[in-house]
């Protein structure tokens, strides 16, 4: 195979970008895109001109026969969607989250071993500029051993579309909390022993929609700690990093763009303060897609397993259970 047959799930929204990535990588041919609103054909037909627009995806796996297909719906339409591209011979990418439920995470895991073929779930937040700046710091010792990582973002996850329905969604915490879950445990570079978490919803909110305020604390081997927030509710600012070590801490407030900087405090051999600044390194998000695209055309390792991402998800659903527990730490689902 010398190009990739490419296709793409849900059109309406973030789709058109996985579309553009896959066109990108310059080994890929778009073959079909599908969305089961008939009216995003009108998106379809002006991101990609000439590609035909199909609202099943059957139709589109039987007629395109595609041997990478990307999928952008509804969370909770990840796991179905994913096994069906699977078995149709397809290799799969998944919008984060993976899916709402880690039994549905197992299941495509599963579905990709049985069929030989690849399933990597879109977290491209792993190479954000600034994750990558204070991996670069932890690992070459500037703040010594991390045993604290608070981690946040202001975000509301009522939106009136399906992002704000619990089912469809997952919950408050399944969209950026899934980012946040998966900074953590990279950064803590230590296995997961237990986790709990908090949910907190307004009195008199219509209990089909999504939490105000969630929170899920990861409890790691190294003795290590982090506490993920995602908030409608926080009306100042949450820092997107403030990482303690035993040399130092790491801040880092919310800033988009890569021409950020990390700031580092710590002590200098002789007991001064002292500050430190730490340039944010650069990533282009092409090149997450190049490396899908050297996957499929060249055994090129993925950057992102489906076991990692799969663990995010464990993650997030026992901090759910721990909620329901009265917050009880457990550990993690096998």
């Amino acid at each position: 195979m010398s190009r990739i047959r490419g296709a793409v799930i849900g059109i309406g929204g973030i789709g058109k970008h996985h579309g553009k990535f896959q066109l990108d990588t310059g080994r890929v041919d778009l073959v079909g895109v599908c969305d089961a609103n008939p009216k995003a054909k009108e998106v379809a037909d002006k991101e990609f001109a000439g590609v035909p627009f199909y609202t099943s995806i059957e139709q589109m796996l039987a007629k395109e026969k595609p041997t990478l297909v990307s999928i952008a719906t509804p969370h909770n339409l990840h796991a179905p969607q994913a096994i069906q591209c699977l078995k149709a011979g397809a290799a799969v990418v998944v919008e984060k989250p993976m899916a709402t439920t880690y039994v549905d995470a197992q299941a495509m895991v599963k579905a990709a071993k049985e069929t030989g073929k690849s399933l990597t779930v879109y977290h491209n937040r792993r190479f954000d500029p600034w994750y990558l700046a204070a991996k670069s710091a932890i690992d070459d010792g500037l703040i010594g051993n991390v045993f604290e990582i608070n981690t946040g973002i202001g975000y509301s996850g009522r939106s009136p579309t399906w992002r704000g329905d619990k089912i469809a969604s997952g919950g408050v915490l399944f969209d950026w909390g899934a980012h946040l879950v998966d900074y953590s445990v990279h950064l803590a570079k230590s296995e997961v022993t237990s986790v709990s978490g908090w949910l907190y919803t307004k009195p008199g909110t219509d209990p089909k929609l999504n939490e105000d305020h969630g929170q899920v604390t990861i409890n790691f081997a190294s003795g290590a700690r982090a506490l993920v927030t995602v908030s409608g509710l926080v009306f100042d600012e949450l820092q997107r990093f403030k990482i303690l070590g035993d040399k130092g801490t790491i801040s880092d407030p919310w800033h988009w763009g890569d021409d950020g900087k990390l700031k580092i405090s710590t002590r200098l051999a002789g007991g001064d303060h002292a500050k430190i600044e730490v340039n944010y390194r650069a990533w282009k998000s092409q090149q997450w897609y190049d490396n899908v695209a050297a996957h499929v055309l060249d055994g090129v390792p993925l950057h992102i397993s489906a076991e990692s991402a799969a663990r995010n998800i464990n993650i997030l659903c026992t901090a759910e259970r721990s909620h329901k527990q009265g917050g009880t730490a457990l550990p993690l689902s096998t």
